[in-house]
């Protein structure tokens, strides 16, 4: 476990996910390990912080007061279940074969996963 641990921390050059700088704001971060992660595989990169300026006004994700979006995780799940559409739920339940069979078909799944669970729980205290 320890080999893998100094693989991992000086062995390893892992670098940031330019998606998850640019998501913290942090462009010209995100510009600089683009360029890191071209380079180690060989091939050259001519993204600037303009171009992903360019793409922010194009797709309109540009705050024009210019302040820092809210990049925290209870930020990010908001934003996310505020897009949530439950028409395609409402599908299921559209006549009523199709409600009976998803409504067994719940069932069986939660059935399923509380005997899962105990299997699981039981097997933990067995361990004990």
């Amino acid at each position: 476990m320890m080999v893998m641990w100094f693989f991992r921390f000086f062995v390893f050059n892992v670098q940031e996910s330019p998606k998850y700088l640019m998501g913290r704001g942090r462009d010209e971060e995100a510009v600089a390990s683009a360029h890191r992660v071209a380079a180690i595989n060989g091939k050259s990169s001519n993204l600037t912080v303009a171009h992903l300026k360019e793409a922010e006004i194009l797709v309109g994700g540009s705050n024009q007061d210019g302040a820092k979006m809210d990049t925290s995780a209870k930020a990010v799940a908001m934003r996310k279940l505020s897009k949530f559409d439950a028409s395609h739920v409402k599908l299921l339940f559209a006549t009523p074969q199709l409600a009976a069979s998803t409504s067994i078909l719940i069932v069986f799944w939660g059935e399923w996963l509380l005997q899962t669970q105990q299997e699981k729980d039981l097997s933990l205290l067995f361990q004990l």
